[in-house]
């Protein structure tokens, strides 16, 4: 963790403004690896990517949809759109994929970046500051490494932090970091079986005659919270942990777990610690999301350390922007086949 420059130290916090320690590219974590570019973009890059996203409308984001994990609305940016002769924001868009999938050392395959924005947050708002709490891999099981671009900001942490309450820190003590590290795992395995749960009680219903799984499925209606399955046929597990799942976790019989959500909000709003990125506008994180030690070719382990939310920036801040490609390890032509869609068909889940 050497090189770090901290910006604020309360509350036994990291905040990490993109300005700091020159124009070059820094280690954050090892353990969970995240690096900090400070300039992956250039500012009319930064304009360009915003202005094709209100181009195009950006789409209100609810609890089920998948193409972001966070802001209020969103606009997924897919080149295939592009009229010939492209206009400044899909040459954007051309540049941020190159830059990306060279940083994370894989190929661009089907990533197309989602724009995401965030309103702001009053103090004297009983809302939520934090955004989705989740792992990357959250309806996206192929995905190994995240590039998360930052089209606003100045370096201050009213902008909206990107927080993540998984990573130990330099000044974190020992105890608090060996009860993060209970937190987060139990979090992990926590969804882990009761996805395993859903597996199998689906797959006992379609294991009956087709007569009896109409009311054998009314019979079993947490069904419904089981993904879609993906086009090879298995089901992608929703990574995501809410303050319902801190209230579930705190009940009587329940699998035990911490108040993992309560955390990642404590430390939007500066009340806990941790590492806290402080967005700036051209500035990028890249997110190891998959166990790198998994074996090449192997459906990708996710990272359970890297649990992460963004945060809204504070009211008089202005709206939180950000650009994010989630990169898989497939050859591009056999990512191509699947394809995405646009910002107005609105990617639902």
């Amino acid at each position: 963790m050497a090189g770090l420059a901290f910006l604020a130290v309360a509350f036994s916090s990291v905040a990490v403004g993109a300005e700091s320690a020159g124009r070059g590219r820094r280690v954050l974590s090892e353990e969970p690896r995240i690096e900090l570019a400070d300039s992956l973009l250039v500012d009319s890059d930064v304009e360009a990517l915003r202005a094709l996203a209100k181009s195009l409308g950006l789409d209100t984001a609810r609890q089920e949809t998948n193409a972001t994990n966070g802001g209020d609305d969103f606009c997924v940016l897919d080149p295939r759109m592009a009229a010939a002769g492209a206009e400044p924001g899909w040459q954007a868009v051309s540049r941020l994929q190159a830059s990306a999938a060279k940083w994370a050392g894989l190929s661009v395959g089907s990533a197309t970046p989602v724009v995401s924005r965030w309103e702001t947050w009053s103090a004297a708002s009983d809302l939520n500051r934090s955004g989705i709490l989740h792992l990357d891999a959250r309806m996206r099981p192929q995905s190994r490494r995240t590039v998360l671009a930052y089209l606003s900001g100045t370096g201050d942490a009213e902008d909206g932090l990107t927080v993540f309450p998984c990573v130990e820190t330099p000044d974190m003590e020992a105890k608090e970091a060996a009860r993060r590290e209970k937190m987060c795992s139990r979090a992990f395995r926590h969804l882990k079986l009761a996805h395993e749960k859903l597996l199998s009680i689906h797959g006992e219903g379609m294991a009956l005659p087709p007569t009896e799984q109409y009311q054998f499925l009314s019979a079993h209606p947490e069904l419904t919270q089981l993904p879609k399955a993906l086009p090879d046929g298995t089901r992608p597990v929703n990574w995501q942990w809410t303050a319902a799942h801190d209230a579930v976790a705190e009940q009587p019989g329940a699998l035990r777990a911490e108040p993992l959500w309560r955390l990642a909000e404590a430390m939007c709003r500066g009340q806990a610690g941790g590492l806290r990125v402080a967005p700036r506008a051209g500035a990028a994180l890249l997110l190891e999301v998959a166990d790198p030690d998994a074996r090449r070719g192997a459906a990708p382990v996710p990272e359970w350390r890297a649990w992460h939310a963004g945060c809204s920036p504070r009211a008089g801040r202005g709206r939180r922007w950000t650009a994010q490609l989630f990169l898989e390890d497939a050859a591009p032509a056999a990512a191509e086949a699947g394809g995405a869609e646009g910002c107005a068909a609105g990617l639902r889940g």
